[in-house]
């Protein structure tokens, strides 16, 4: 009951910052170039279909392998966790001891508001910029981050520094345990390395700022978002710096990635030039 609570204020959350972010980011004007021509709007949908049913096959089989996944991490994978505590020791407690425990309410809220808003706007956002090409970049890049992160939990198996070190402390999780619920339709415990949360919320940044030009108030807002959701994943004791290292270096393989999967679909449906 308490999850089903946590999505509906999620879900109320998302739709109302996107369409605050759609006027502010966006736009009329170009919300109606699109919007308003029916030829405009037909393209652009056939143009993102395939990649949004790309992304959805991912998410559907990344959802149904997860309890398998982490069965074979546990079974087979190698036990980073002492590894990482050894690299980093008690960092991830000395970053929470940087801010008062008051500070738990605003980082949980990053963690689950913030990042789910700043993954779906670019969604939203981008389906009115000038190409599809952003959008596109944003999809397969999505696709890329789990396609890797699953694969990469399957072989490595560790735990978060909330769960390994009694220094930790559990941040909001402490406050409000129904979090954990809401998490866990998402991901598995043993999932912490790299950060998804890290990933992802980089890669959203990465597109922003590449499409600065066109969307020059969604860069800041991006940023802002990505960067405290870096931040929280620690402040919460959810990753370790390690984890968060390797999210960083997986949002930018994914977004390299994508643009040359997005560029080699655009030449390969191209008309030859010079044919009848």
């Amino acid at each position: 009951m308490l999850v089903t609570v946590m999505v509906t204020a999620v879900l109320a959350v998302v739709v109302t910052a996107n369409a605050g972010l759609l006027a502010s980011c966006v736009g009329r004007p170009k919300v109606s170039r699109i919007w308003t021509n029916r030829g405009a709007l037909t393209t652009r949908i056939s143009e993102i279909i395939p990649y949004l049913g790309g992304i959805t096959a991912v998410l559907i089989i990344n959802k149904g392998l997860q309890d398998a996944v982490a069965r074979f991490a546990r079974t087979y994978g190698f036990d980073a966790t002492a590894l990482f505590y050894t690299i980093e020791g008690d960092f991830v407690a000395w970053f929470q001891s940087l801010f008062p425990e008051v500070a738990n309410l605003y980082f949980g809220t990053i963690y689950v508001f913030g990042y789910a808003i700043l993954l779906t706007f670019p969604l939203i956002g981008y389906l009115f910029a000038e190409t599809a090409e952003p959008y596109k970049v944003t999809v397969t890049a999505y696709a890329v981050n789990y396609m890797v992160a699953i694969v990469i939990y399957a072989a490595v198996l560790a735990y978060g520094p909330r769960v390994y070190s009694a220094e930790v402390s559990h941040g909001l999780l402490e406050l409000f345990p129904e979090i954990t619920g809401l998490l866990a339709l998402a991901n598995s415990a043993e999932n912490v390395f790299p950060s998804l949360h890290t990933s992802m919320s980089m890669t959203v940044l990465l597109v922003a700022v590449r499409t600065h030009s066109e969307f020059p108030r969604w860069t800041p807002v991006a940023a802002f978002l990505a960067l405290n959701v870096v931040v929280s994943t620690m402040a919460l004791g959810i990753h370790w710096l390690v984890d968060v290292v390797a999210g960083v270096l997986l949002a930018w393989v994914s977004i390299v990635v994508a643009n040359h999967y997005v560029s080699w679909r655009r030449q390969s449906t191209a008309t030859p030039t010079g044919a009848d």
